[in-house]
């Protein structure tokens, strides 16, 4: 039956009424999910009906054929031939505004002191396109809470009669949010259209227990993956789960890295589910050396990878190890190493805790700033003498890491750095940390222009970490959420990577080696430039890519249950992001931001000479 004809059965005197096209719902949602969002009898087949119609006076059922409108509940016809004036001729003005026999939603109604209103929506794709005709333009307030259900607001036009306000609803997001409540909120959207887009406390209250639940599901869901992500690391052992590593071409890539994600995974899990921390922290600890860690089992063991996997492994004597890592000048380097002329006067022993220093990687050979971070943390954890924050203070307006392909990784490690420090100076550094990440913030409560799932829940852990929680942060949290897949897991991304001047003079040329590296590169990974110009130097950038999902799951788990106070949206000062959050991919945030204090350094002869320090060619990663 045509939406028009069932309007003309209807009776005038209803406060509101809202159909929806069956044959459409059905395409989203199963049919025992239908009955149960109207409320329907669960025996009922609804393939003899067109539209469900709700509204103030019951539930009623339009046959697919032109005929009387049935009773929900008792299949009876209704006896509504004989009213004296019908809705479709109380609203007929302004019903002639919108196309009404194609919608897929209808809506009218009419709530004092408000004028009457009207919506008419189409679905395609899962996505329904909605226009509402109220008095006038809606004031948002409280608007960021609409994304908890799966509704964005576009913006609007004047009308004649009033104000067409625009929204986008995600059917999928809004059907599973009335799925996680049990449906008890379904008449909290007719009443943010009668009331003619204004949120009120009872709908405000609504939206964020919507935001909570829906949260909580993600947390959950993610959970799960980092328990079978868990039990796959340690009942398959000889089948590690490393990350990819892709180097510029014409070299190939190749899996190396199944170390440094497990301290991920282990942070997530003693978070979520502690009981099945054990096998895991069993399974480090037999690959641990004089208590470090290599990024791959067997390899050199540096600062850097411990102290990534010390983000969930971590102990006193583990703390105590890094102090071998200090530089002079208050940081701490990633690796030891040794110079060719050295390579004799060493034991077998010292060489395997040591990298051969050459030209291509000399810029390795200094001081990290993210690396320092994470060991400020650690010391802190276990009260040992603090790293000054000379250091942080200094490198702070250029900071980066010479194996960090993120800058909100580089965030992380400095906010767990400076996490409850009472002195001051750490309180300064909080307060520039806190309003350079909320500058970067997207107009969708995202981080980050590339990986935004990692960046994202990088970002709310960063602010947390700072002690940012309010609503701002839960907006991050619900869309994190959206970037999960049926299985619990978030996507692949690239958190790290490692860098290797280029000198002109070696085979293949450079001219070849830049041609060949604009070619976009096949199957799931994306098209990057891995050879960079950087300060004047040319650099072969290898990413380290999560193909395994580790590291984007355990991070976001870790956010989602980060606790934030929904209800409070402090006030912050609008500024321009920080460049290093413009760029447009990792490569390009290591060529503009992350290698080039390192390499102005390392050309300038700053770096230590190493004969107390250590590193094998693979380096920290």
């Amino acid at each position: 039956m045509q939406i028009s004809q069932i309007l003309r059965q209807l009776p005038a005197d209803l406060e509101w009424m809202v159909l929806f096209d069956l044959a459409a719902v059905r395409q989203l949602a199963s049919d025992e999910v239908v009955r149960a969002m109207y409320f329907l009898p669960e025996d009922l087949d609804l393939d003899p009906f067109s539209h469900v119609i709700l509204s103030s006076e019951g539930r009623l059922l339009a046959p697919q054929a032109v005929g009387p409108l049935r009773e929900a509940e008792t299949g009876a016809p209704t006896s509504l031939s004989g009213i004296p004036l019908s809705l479709g001729e109380q609203f007929a003005e302004r019903l002639a505004w919108v196309p009404v026999d194609e919608a897929d939603c209808l809506g009218l109604g009419e709530q004092l002191p408000y004028a009457p209103v009207l919506l008419h929506l189409r679905l395609a794709q899962g996505v329904g396109q909605a226009q509402a005709i109220f008095d006038q333009a809606p004031s948002q307030e409280h608007y960021e809470l609409l994304r908890a259900v799966g509704v964005e607001y576009l913006g609007g036009d004047p009308h004649p009669k009033g104000y067409v306000a625009h929204f986008r609803n995600r059917l999928p997001v809004h059907i599973h949010t009335g799925i996680l409540s049990h449906f008890e909120r379904t008449t909290h959207c007719n009443q943010f259209f009668l009331q003619h887009g204004q949120i009120d406390p009872i709908l405000e209250a609504g939206l964020l227990e919507a935001t909570t639940r829906r949260m909580g599901w993600g947390q959950r869901q993610g959970s799960q993956a980092v328990q079978a992500l868990a039990v796959r690391v340690v009942q398959q052992p000889e089948v590690p789960l490393s990350m990819r590593c892709q180097p510029p071409l014409p070299d190939r890539p190749f899996d190396y890295g199944d170390l440094v994600p497990l301290g991920f995974l282990l942070r997530a899990l003693k978070t979520t589910n502690p009981e099945f921390s054990g096998p895991l922290q069993a399974h480090l600890q037999e690959r641990r050396k004089e208590d470090l860690w290599a990024f791959h089992s067997g390899r050199l063991i540096t600062a850097t990878d411990s102290a990534l996997v010390m983000l969930g492994y971590s102990d006193r004597a583990g703390a105590e190890a890094l102090e071998r890592f200090a530089d002079p000048d208050g940081g701490y380097v990633p690796q030891q190493w040794r110079s060719s002329r050295e390579q004799d006067t060493l034991t077998q022993a010292a060489k395997q805790h040591q990298m051969l220093l050459e030209e291509d990687c000399r810029h390795w050979c200094q001081a990290d700033f993210a690396t320092t971070c994470l060991v400020r943390a650690w010391q802190r954890q276990w009260d040992l003498e603090n790293t000054s924050l000379s250091y942080l203070q200094t490198h702070f307006g250029e900071r980066s890491g010479l194996y960090f392909a993120n800058p909100y990784l580089v965030d992380w490690a400095l906010a767990l750095a400076l996490a409850e420090d009472p002195t001051p100076e750490a309180a300064l550094l909080r307060e520039q940390l806190q309003a350079e990440l909320l500058a970067s913030q997207q107009p969708d409560y995202s981080f980050g222009t590339f990986d935004p799932a990692l960046s994202t829940a990088l970002g709310i852990l960063s602010l947390t970490a700072l002690g940012v929680r309010d609503r701002r942060v839960r907006m991050a949290q619900l869309r994190l959420v959206d970037w999960m897949n049926p299985q619990g897991y978030w996507p692949v991304s690239a958190p790290f990577y490692s860098s290797l001047r280029l000198d002109p003079q070696e085979s293949p040329p450079l001219p070849y080696r830049l041609l060949l590296n604009r070619i976009p590169a096949k199957g799931d990974s994306p098209a990057l430039k891995l050879v960079r110009s950087v300060a004047d130097e040319y650099h072969g950038i290898s990413l380290y890519w999560d193909q395994h999902r580790m590291i984007g799951t355990a991070l976001a788990v870790l956010a989602l249950a980060q606790p934030t106070d929904g209800e409070r949206m402090d006030p912050s000062t609008p500024a321009d992001p920080h460049p290093r959050y413009r760029c447009a991919d990792p490569t390009e945030y290591i060529a503009r931001c992350a290698l080039p204090p390192y390499v102005s350094s390392a050309r300038l002869g700053l770096v230590a000479s190493g004969a107390h320090l250590s590193r094998q060619r693979d380096g920290a990663l």
